[in-house]
C-alpha cells in the first residue's frame, strides 16, 4: 500500500483546518454510520544489559493509530485501522492494523480482511487494555519469532451459545504473517511460510460471572504451513495449541496461558513452549481515576538443534549480546494510573530479562519501560 505519510499528514491538517467549514459525509448515500477513532501511546525506554555498554534510553511512538468505521444498517460494516508509529513507515509506507469488511447479527460474525487469529489471550487483548506496557515473553516469542500467530489476511468466524457463555473463533488465512497481502511482502518469521497454502486457527472459550466472581477458560489451537522449499532445511508445518484462563474477584485479578509448538522440520522436530502467569490489584479511587498494581512472569524455551527463542524479538528495542538463546525467563512490576479509565492513563515498569544459553554466561537485561496513552 503506497500511502506515503507526508500526503496523509497534510491530509488530516486540512480536514482540521478547515473543520468549522467542512462537513465530513460518506460517499454511500447507504451509510447509516461513520465513525473514526485514534490511539496514540507515547513511551520511553531505559534499558541496560550486564553484558555490553549499549544502553537504551529513548522517547518514540509505541502507535499511532488512526481508524474509520462505517456501516451499513445492522448487518454489514467495514474497518480499517492504520499505524503511523510501525516500523514500516521508514519505507514511506504505513502499516495497516486492521482492515475488514463484516456482517454480523446478534449470534455471530463474519469478516473478510486482516485481523488477528484467535490464538494467544494477552494477543488477542487490546494493547489499550493491557495492564503491562508489553506483552509477555512467550507470546511474543509465537507472534515474533515464528510469525505465527497475530494478523493474517483472510477469512474470519466467530459466534456464542445464546447465553451459555460458550464460545468460539476460527479462521483460515495466509500462511504469512503482516500487513502485506501479497505473497512476497509477508513476513516470514523463524521457518518461513509457503505462500500458495493457508493456516488454519480455532478457539473455544467459556466465560461466566457469578456475584464479583467472573472467570473465562478457552484453548486454542492452530496449524501454520512453511516453507518446505529447502530439500535441506525445509520445514513442513508448525502446530501448536494454548491453554489459558482469566479470574477476577473484586480488585484482584489473575491471568495465565501456556503455549506449546513443534516445528516439523527436515533436521526433526523443534519445540517451543512457555506460560506467563499475571497478577493485578486494583485500587479504585473515584472521580480522581484509580491504580492498578501488576506482576506477570514468562518463561519460553525452545528445543531443536540450535538456539530458537529470539531475544531481539522478545525485548523490544533492547541492545543485547546474545539474540538467539534456547531459555528465556521474564519478570515484570508496574503501576498504571487510569486518569480516566483506558481512555487517558499513564503506566509504569520495571523489566527483567535472564538470556540463558549452554556453554555460555547468562545475561541479564533491564530497565523501565514508561507509556502515556489517549484514546478518542
Amino acid at each position: 500500500m503506497k500511502i506515503t505519510i507526508p500526503s496523509l499528514i497534510l491530509l488530516l491538517a486540512a480536514a482540521f483546518v478547515h473543520g468549522q467549514e467542512v462537513q465530513v459525509k460518506p460517499k454511500s448515500k447507504k451509510i447509516t454510520e461513520l465513525k473514526y477513532s485514534g490511539r496514540i501511546q507515547g513511551q520511553w525506554d531505559g534499558l541496560e544489559s550486564d553484558a555490553n555498554d549499549n544502553d537504551r534510553n529513548h522517547f518514540y511512538f509505541r502507535r499511532l493509530f488512526l481508524g474509520g468505521h462505517a456501516k451499513m444498517g445492522e448487518n454489514w460494516g467495514g474497518d480499517l485501522v492504520i499505524d503511523f508509529g510501525a516500523s514500516p513507515n521508514s519505507d514511506d509506507q504505513v502499516f495497516i492494523e486492521s482492515a475488514s469488511i463484516w456482517y454480523k447479527t446478534d449470534a455471530y460474525r463474519f469478516d473478510v480482511g486482516q485481523k488477528k487469529v484467535p490464538f494467544g489471550l494477552e494477543e488477542t487483548t487490546s494493547s489499550a487494555k493491557m495492564k503491562t506496557i508489553e506483552r509477555s515473553a512467550v507470546n511474543r516469542q509465537f507472534a515474533e519469532t515464528l510469525k505465527f500467530n497475530a494478523r493474517h489476511t483472510g477469512l474470519f468466524a466467530n459466534g456464542s451459545l445464546g447465553d451459555s457463555g460458550l464460545s468460539a473463533s476460527a479462521a483460515i488465512v495466509n500462511s504469512g504473517q503482516n500487513h502485506n497481502s501479497k505473497d512476497s511482502g509477508l513476513n516470514d518469521g523463524l521457518y518461513g511460510y509457503e505462500s500458495n497454502e493457508f493456516s488454519y486457527f480455532g478457539r473455544i472459550s467459556f466465560e461466566n460471572e457469578v456475584d464479583d466472581l467472573s472467570y473465562l477458560f478457552g484453548v486454542d489451537a492452530g496449524v501454520q504451513q512453511n516453507d518446505d522449499s529447502n530439500t535441506t532445511l525445509g520445514y513442513d508445518s508448525t502446530t501448536a495449541w494454548n491453554l489459558f484462563t482469566r479470574i477476577s474477584k473484586g480488585p484482584f485479578e489473575l491471568e495465565a496461558e501456556y503455549m506449546n509448538g513443534t516445528a516439523d522440520t527436515a533436521g526433526g522436530d523443534h519445540d517451543h513452549e512457555g506460560y506467563s502467569i499475571q497478577g493485578c490489584y486494583a485500587i479504585d479511587r473515584g472521580d480522581s481515576g484509580a491504580w492498578e498494581l501488576v506482576y506477570r512472569y514468562s518463561s519460553v524455551e525452545g528445543k531443536g538443534t540450535n538456539a530458537l527463542v529470539s531475544a531481539k524479538e522478545i525485548i523490544r528495542r533492547a541492545n543485547v549480546s546474545n539474540s538467539r538463546v534456547n531459555e528465556f525467563e521474564q519478570h515484570y512490576i508496574g503501576i498504571n494510573y487510569l486518569i480516566d479509565g483506558h481512555d487517558l492513563k499513564f503506566m509504569l515498569g520495571y523489566e527483567m530479562n535472564e538470556l540463558m544459553e549452554p556453554g555460555q554466561a547468562d545475561e541479564e537485561v533491564g530497565g523501565f519501560r514508561a507509556r502515556m496513552q489517549f484514546l478518542f
